[in-house]
């Protein structure tokens, strides 16, 4: 339950004029989304079947090509920053989301019955393994560098959407389907945006329980939680979607939409994470350890000799990315928490190995969250400067030939590796710091402090040795 000190925390934009009239407009977020889902099918109608030019160098190509170039290397890193900073405001906008609402709209209309998302579904347990399956994707088949094969994946998105909406109620797609969900719900649950209650005792005394109402939840606009939320005990970011239904819904106008501190006391904290959160930040953390990696070449090679080893010996080279990936997220990441449980225990704590790796999650994955804003800002300042050119050549065939014949100058970096090395390491200290309050906050500052500091640390020092290396390569 929401505390007083808790709803004065942060300022409520609905005090402005112009964005309280933009929340309660009927047309918000669908128009948003609207919008989005245009872009989002002419990215998959412009990329399908485009392949790299024979010879060229698909990294290159990559950058140079309009759609891998929006989705991978802006909106992929540029999500991320969101996530950590604004909670889930990408929810917000999604479009499929939109496509979701929709089929499941069009299941009602047409009479089909709907099933409510069976308890498994909804912890996340599914989108953990299609997290996996997106990831060994970018790892084996270098998903992020083929325009063909990223608008398979976009249309595969879309289809998953449509076929959940139709088949589940409630936004199963957001809650049970969205290869995403976790890792927006994990980093985002110290984001600065938040809707809460108010201070006031309006809740209590409310007769119409517009924002719970099930008979509300088939309305257009207006419409109780779709995520199945209790908004008047709304305490975390966690399933919120920021989507302003629940604001709309409130007679009684006691809804607020906050910016606030990153990570406010008053918001709720789970002293064990669930098995879904817990093994989604193992594999994350193997994954952006990887992604870090990848701006030292050197370092990479030996991160990675392992799999090229056992790929080689058995003459399977052209696997290669499939092994890279089994050890990165299947390999790596139990063998670095186990060190990680383990400094635990050195450090005193008497817990199992599973429940020091629940106990462990939340904290760490501010760590990981951190780690992947650093990956993510050199991606953005390297890939960013592509984009005129990409305009000019959405195909990017003739721009990756004629960089690679230097009859093209290529772009200048916006920031350089060396700059984004020093301000990767500044956000990892912070996000370690946070670490260390988030496990104090969560266990009451009780119990012996120094065995959340002890595996933060090590996997803080970690990262920052890769990131470190950046600049010293």
């Amino acid at each position: 339950m929401q505390s007083e000190r808790g709803a004065h925390e942060g300022f409520d934009l609905l005090r402005v004029g112009g964005f309280r009239a933009l929340v309660l407009w009927k047309g918000f977020p669908y128009v948003f989304q609207g919008i989005l889902l245009v872009c989002l099918v002419g990215l998959i109608l412009i990329s399908w079947g485009v392949h790299a030019p024979e010879g060229s160098n698909g990294k290159l190509f990559a950058k140079t090509n309009l759609v891998t170039l929006l989705v991978w290397g802006l909106w992929w890193p540029a999500m991320v920053w969101v996530a950590v900073l604004l909670g889930r405001a990408w929810c917000m906008i999604c479009p499929l989301e939109l496509v979701s609402n929709l089929s499941e709209r069009l299941a009602q209309a047409l009479g089909l019955t709907q099933r409510a998302l069976r308890r498994w579904l909804a912890s996340g347990a599914l989108i953990v393994g299609l997290y996996f399956l997106s990831q060994i994707l970018v790892m084996g088949l270098h998903l992020h560098r083929s325009p063909a094969y990223t608008s398979v994946f976009l249309a595969g998105l879309l289809t998953v959407a449509a076929l959940s909406g139709l088949l589940w109620k409630d936004r199963a797609f957001c809650r049970g389907f969205c290869p995403v969900g976790l890792l927006l719900g994990t980093y985002g649950r110290g984001g600065m945006l938040a809707v809460r209650p108010g201070p006031s005792p309006r809740c209590k005394e409310c007769n119409d329980k517009g924002c719970v109402l099930a008979a509300n939840r088939t309305r257009l606009d207006a419409r109780s939680c779709p995520s199945l939320l209790n908004p008047p005990r709304l305490d975390s970011n966690e399933d919120c979607l920021l989507c302003g239904q629940c604001i709309k819904a409130c007679s009684s106008h006691n809804m607020q939409f906050l910016l606030r501190r990153p990570f406010p006391a008053s918001d709720r904290r789970d002293s064990q994470s669930s098995w879904p959160v817990t093994l989604f930040v193992m594999l994350a953390s193997g994954f952006v350890l990887w992604e870090l990696f990848t701006e030292w070449p050197a370092a990479e090679r030996t991160f990675l000799f392992p799999a090229a080893w056992l790929a080689g010996s058995l003459g399977w080279e052209w696997a290669t990315g499939w092994f890279e990936g089994v050890w990165t997220l299947l390999v790596v990441p139990p063998v670095l928490w186990l060190l990680l449980g383990s400094v635990s225990r050195v450090a005193g704590s008497g817990d199992s190995m599973g429940q020091l790796w629940r106990r462990l999650a939340l904290p760490l994955a501010v760590v990981v969250a951190a780690g992947h804003m650093s990956k993510g800002l050199a991606k953005l300042v390297s890939w960013s400067p592509f984009l005129p050119q990409a305009l000019r050549d959405p195909g990017g065939a003739e721009t990756v030939v004629a960089l690679s014949a230097r009859t093209l100058p290529t772009p200048a970096v916006l920031m350089s590796l060396e700059h984004a090395a020093w301000l990767g390491l500044g956000v990892v200290v912070v996000g370690s710091w946070f670490a260390v309050r988030e496990y104090r906050l969560a266990n009451h500052g009780g119990g012996p402090w120094l065995r959340a500091v002890a595996p933060i640390g090590v996997l803080a020092l970690g990262f920052s040795a890769v990131i470190a290396g950046w600049a010293l390569q």
